[in-house]
């Protein structure tokens, strides 16, 4: 067995019997900033897509009905974790293995290609930015309409039968990637709410938000952390020494408590016309906030977003899962309202669920001629309910352990390259994933794997 397996199957083993149930990345999309992993929106968006295929497939093709007499226990169902291989073999108990894996390929090829559109907002000049890209600076008109608008040209291209859906998949990952950045970025959660907001794709105004000279953060609530910095922190934040915050009551009582919206300005964003949307210095604004974003320093310091779990980068660091959990159910409500309005036909067609013998092979070819994914990633599973019930979380996370052990065994044992393992490979979609003047991707879990990153990064150092 080769030595960087055991070190994977180290770290696999560490962070599933440290803990309670979380959600866990793949062993080789460890943050390559962060000392713990933060969860990305590659993994929210799969996530909340395999909670929607389970309802189709469960509607479709397991419930028991006059065309299929296949009994399945429903609330065993959907509290239990599927992959997309899983759930193709519990949808057809007659393939093979090889079925299986041949006829998923074209939904998982789909599926990370949403998947790379949604990362790619934090990476292309277009929409890097843009506040409403991101539901930064209060911007939550502008923000629900750019989700409204992306939803009418996805079903207007689907209504159209003829047309490749090529461009609406893409909108989708944009789109999905907006919704979730709502939860992180705005103080939904700071306002006591459990659930999603259910307002948003539907209307444009999704709540009470804050006027203009409505303060909305306060000095107080914030402790300034300043300390000197690695070489690996120098390399890749650039900032030294390292200033950032610590905020968990920064945002005023009266704000949360009438369920007021806000949300944090973050330095270099700008409006729709490319002007830049500056923080307020007459009104105690809240920031976003990030060693790497200069309106932390700003009244009010500090910042609120949730993006990940190191308050190097996320002020509101305490409450990253809870925005990530809501983030995964508001994607997963969003596709089943998409598939709602457009039926199963064509839900079928946008996703590929039942591909042609073609579309098969095709995919099969492609993967004979390396093509690879780029972030999906074949093991991550998700269960469609949220339960709360210890032996259940208990039962999910063992059955995690002993799929992620077989898949590392089986590429050990038999020398073969894992062609599941996603590449993090963007040269061809013209941005820089190394960057590392690029601070709005710096919290997320992905670019390249850890060595290679830290590789590049120190070649980058040495050319200055």
């Amino acid at each position: 067995m080769k030595s960087n397996t055991y070190i994977q199957l180290s770290f696999y083993l560490i962070i599933n019997l440290a803990g309670t149930y979380a959600f866990i990345p793949h062993p080789l999309v460890a943050d390559v900033l962060l000392s713990s992993s933060s969860i990305s929106h590659a993994e929210i968006t799969q996530r909340g897509i395999i909670r929607s295929l389970a309802r189709f497939f469960f509607d479709t093709r397991l419930f028991a009905n006059d065309t299929n007499a296949t009994l399945v226990n429903e609330e065993a169902y959907f509290n239990t974790d599927y992959t997309i291989d899983d759930l193709y073999e519990l949808a057809h108990p007659e393939y093979n293995a090889f079925e299986v894996t041949s006829c998923s390929l074209p939904l998982k090829f789909i599926v990370d290609s949403i998947m790379t559109e949604n990362a790619l907002v934090d990476f292309k000049d277009s929409t890097q930015k843009v506040a409403a890209a991101h539901y930064d600076g209060e911007s939550f008109i502008n923000a629900s309409r750019r989700i409204l608008q992306f939803r009418g040209r996805i079903i207007n291209a689907i209504s159209n039968t003829s047309q490749d859906l090529s461009n609406a998949r893409d909108l989708l990952g944009q789109l999905l990637h907006t919704l979730q950045d709502f939860y992180s970025h705005s103080n939904w959660i700071e306002m006591g709410k459990t659930d999603i907001n259910e307002l948003i794709g539907f209307n444009e105004t999704i709540g009470i938000v804050a006027r203009p000279d409505q303060p909305t953060c306060t000095n107080n609530g914030c402790t300034k952390i300043e300390h000197s910095c690695t070489l690996w922190q120098k390399i890749t934040i650039g900032n030294c020494p390292l200033v950032y915050y610590d905020c968990q009551n920064n945002i005023l009582p009266e704000i949360n408590n009438q369920q007021i919206l806000t949300s944090g300005y973050y330095a270099t964003d700008v409006n729709e016309n490319n002007e830049l949307l500056l923080k307020p210095t007459n009104v105690e604004k809240c920031s976003h906030g990030s060693v790497r974003d200069d309106s932390s320093n700003i009244p009010a310091i500090g910042g609120i977003n949730k993006d990940s779990y190191s308050l190097i980068f996320s002020p509101h660091a305490n409450l990253h899962k809870q925005a990530a959990d809501l983030a995964v159910k508001a994607t997963e409500q969003f596709v089943n309202d998409l598939r709602r309005d457009i039926g199963d036909h064509n839900f079928d067609r946008l996703f590929v669920i039942n591909p042609s013998g073609e579309e098969c092979h095709f995919a099969s070819a492609s993967v004979s001629q390396g093509k690879r994914f780029r972030l999906f990633t074949p093991n991550l599973s998700a269960h469609v309910k949220d339960n709360c019930r210890f032996w259940t979380k208990l039962k999910i996370s063992f059955n995690k352990f002993v799929r992620t052990i077989k898949s590392m065994w089986t590429s050990a044992l038999f020398g073969v390259e894992d062609i599941n393992k996603p590449t993090y490979d963007f040269s061809d979609k013209e941005v820089d994933v190394t960057n590392v003047n690029n601070s709005r991707a710096a919290p997320y879990a992905f670019g390249q794997e850890k060595f290679k990153l830290k590789k590049h990064m120190i070649h980058l150092a040495r050319k200055r």
